[in-house]
């Protein structure tokens, strides 16, 4: 009996407290495909859909789709970050990136070090900013891709852009 007592004494503090067991208030648990913004900056959502978009247009263009069964040797480089932010997460677009080019089976993935190799892909993130003066704020980011032959001829070039707008408080 005295364990009884001693197991349900806690619980019933507790709910007569009148806290809820489980939750934390005011901090939800978000979809990790979310797209919600607090700022202008980019999120982990943008990063995956937006690395997973640029991939598509290449891996769905006339001359990657014209290679068929070949499966190309491919070095995906350094991702270059020409944005002012640097605590963008430059490795988590790369990863994205090469996940979704991984998992389409169209090319061999090789690494950056690799000697041997058909194709290199060159990708850069940039930003533009606009600032109103009344605090409102428009970025835009831009991801780009393009493709380059052993020789350095370029042979393809695929973007996308990502606006993001902050507009003015009221009170």
């Amino acid at each position: 009996m005295k364990k009884l007592l001693l197991l349900t004494l806690p619980l019933l503090l507790i709910g007569c407290s009148g806290k809820q067991l489980g939750s934390q208030s005011r901090v939800a648990i978000l979809d990790s495909s979310s797209r919600e913004h607090l700022t202008t900056e980019l999120t982990m959502g943008d990063y995956t859909a937006f690395a997973e978009k640029v991939t598509n247009k290449m891996l769905r263009s006339r001359l990657v789709q014209s290679w068929g069964k070949k499966r190309p040797k491919l070095v995906v480089g350094k991702l270059a970050n020409n944005t002012n932010n640097d605590s963008i997460r430059m490795q988590d677009i790369y990863d994205r990136i090469t996940e979704t080019i991984l998992n389409s089976g169209l090319v061999r993935l090789m690494d950056q070090s690799a000697t041997s190799f058909d194709y290199v892909v060159r990708t850069e993130l940039s930003e533009t900013r606009q600032f109103g003066g009344d605090g409102s704020e428009l970025a835009y980011y831009k991801l780009e891709f393009k493709l380059f032959k052993l020789d350095g001829e370029m042979v393809g070039q695929w973007s996308d852009v990502l606006p993001l707008g902050k507009a003015i408080r009221k009170y």
